[in-house]
């Protein structure tokens, strides 16, 4: 994700399948996601800092409008759809808008 006028939006073409294990926490999955792309694309900094998101734009720390902290498979049965179709995106710090997240576009 990357910020254009104020906003988040994704950005397309930049997609990396990752494979997790169920119980995996926030800070596991996002060292994993931001190791397998700059694998990928040398584009790709893995030395910058990034935060894991929500496709609203917002950090994922717990699970969506619960206490419990962010597991893999607590957010899968939340969500009610398999681990295939589960989507997250990473985005660098600093170009995170200030204050609450924005929805993307």
């Amino acid at each position: 994700m990357h910020e254009v006028n104020g906003q988040l939006r994704r950005l397309r073409g930049e997609i990396v399948i990752l494979t997790v294990d169920p119980t995996a926490l926030a800070d596991q999955i996002l060292h994993l996601a931001v190791q397998k792309h700059a694998a990928c694309n040398c584009m790709f900094s893995a030395n910058d800092t990034y935060k894991l998101l929500y496709p609203d734009g917002q950090p994922v720390i717990h699970i969506p409008g619960m206490t419990d902290l962010f597991t893999l498979s607590a957010y899968r049965s939340f969500i009610g759809k398999s681990y295939q179709k589960l989507i997250l995106f990473i985005c660098n710090e600093v170009q995170l808008p200030v204050g609450t997240a924005q929805q993307l576009r």
